[in-house]
């Protein structure tokens, strides 16, 4: 570690990432202004204790929704912004040319930052009216709770871009990583205070193995890969054609998103129940989840491994690909370069992916299930840890492979030339 700090760049980079991490937790600690705090405290503390729903938001706000401080929706209006960004592209011609123009990535930056504040301020005003409705704002309560939260997204929004431009990774999930890891022990310390020792080091030990499975499971997945054969043609073999090039068809790429995604389609309804009460919202297993009720698990295995099995395309773009095999006069053997080769290497990536569900499917229910063995009775810490390792996985991995690379770039910058050092 003090090797690692001893080098100027990770330093500068460690510097503004704890910086942003401390304001972002100030800010999810402050409360907004027309609130009654101790009633609110009281309210909160009732509600996270006795309702898995509140757990979750709890765990997802980092604290914040449900003591409605300054940044209480903390990087959720983001999340929901970027996830609709990367649907609307894809389906927008104008919004795909825009990603392909010179600059345009930075204007699909801005369009997502303003439609997470947005989604913001709708977001506050439900949450305002619906804290009305129990009493603990004082004053201009709800115009002021609303105006605060839509500020604090605005303000998550510049923290996020300051992690990005020069902390370390993505500013999103460092952040979204951030808050999870504020509040998931203080709920899994709730065991110990509600059910004993003895029930809190079982769940610790299987919080443990379910992690350890997890991250094994997800390793292999990421590191297993498809290389498919690349050859040059003739005229540029002598010049600069990489020997035994091939394409990398990874079985999987993206953590545990399906995962995460299949757990807020499943917590929609109770979501929408407890922020319109009386509201039409039909009551049952979906309004109030127990998360060791065998159809939710079985609704949980099943959508994990759909919205994985429907949506292969982020482990290889087979039309970029296949352009640049064009571009660069190569092409697979035995396979006509064109719309053969993308028929081929989409057929490649099928196969590939197709066992990929029937792992992530099993890991959706693993936390659960290991609590449930273990005699711990509280399924909300199993859908808690698969936050917690969705959330975690990408932010670490990614931030060990860049502090590797650029050690290695200082390492190596006397031997290098100056352009190259830079």
């Amino acid at each position: 570690m003090r090797a690692l700090l001893r080098i100027p760049r990770l330093r500068t980079k460690l510097l503004f990432t704890v910086l942003a991490v401390l304001l972002y937790r100030v800010g999810q600690n402050v409360p907004s202004p027309g609130v009654d705090v101790a009633a609110l405290r009281e309210a909160a503390a009732a509600a996270v204790r006795d309702d898995p729903m509140y757990a979750l938001l709890d765990l997802l706000t980092g604290g914040g929704l449900p003591h409605l401080s300054v940044l209480g929706l903390g990087v959720l209006p983001h999340v929901a912004a970027s996830a609709a960004m990367r649907l609307l592209v894809p389906a927008s011609p104008r919004l795909r040319a825009l990603a392909a123009e010179t600059g345009g990535a930075a204007r699909l930056r801005r369009y997502t930052t303003v439609l997470a504040v947005a989604l913001g301020a709708a977001a506050g005003t439900a949450v305002a009216v619906a804290a009305a409705q129990r009493d603990v704002l004082t004053g201009p309560g709800p115009v002021a709770v609303a105006a605060t939260l839509t500020a604090g997204t605005a303000i998550t929004a510049g923290l996020i871009r300051l992690v990005s431009a020069r902390g370390f990774d993505d500013g999103l999930a460092v952040l979204f990583f951030t808050q999870v890891c504020a509040v998931f022990p203080g709920l899994l310390w709730d065991v110990r205070e509600t059910r004993g020792a003895g029930t809190f080091i079982a769940a610790l030990a299987a919080v443990l193995l379910t992690a350890l499975l997890t991250v094994a499971a997800l390793i292999a997945l990421t590191q297993a890969e498809r290389r498919v054969p690349v050859q040059h043609a003739r005229r540029r073999v002598r010049l600069h054609a990489p020997k035994g090039a091939y394409i990398p068809v990874p079985l999987h790429r993206s953590g545990l998103r399906s995962v995460l995604t299949a757990l807020v389609l499943l917590h929609l309804p109770a979501l929408a129940a407890r922020l319109w009460p009386g509201g039409g919202v039909p009551d049952g297993v979906w309004t109030a989840p127990r998360h060791d009720d065998a159809r939710f698990l079985l609704a949980l295995l099943a959508l994990a491994a759909l919205a994985r099995a429907v949506s292969p395309a982020g482990v290889l773009d087979v039309p970029g690909t296949t352009n640049l095999l064009v571009r660069e006069d190569a092409f697979v053997p035995g396979v006509r370069p064109g719309p053969p080769t993308a028929g081929y290497l989409s057929y490649v990536r099928s196969r590939v992916t197709a066992p990929t569900p029937l792992v992530l499917g099993p890991i959706a229910v693993l936390p659960s299930t290991t609590l449930a063995l273990a005699g711990v009775d509280m399924p909300v810490l199993g859908v808690c840890v698969l936050i917690v390792l969705g959330a975690g996985l990408g932010p670490v991995t990614r931030t060990v492979k860049r502090a590797t690379v650029d050690r290695t770039l200082h390492e190596f910058a006397p031997h290098l030339p100056a352009s190259a050092a830079r």
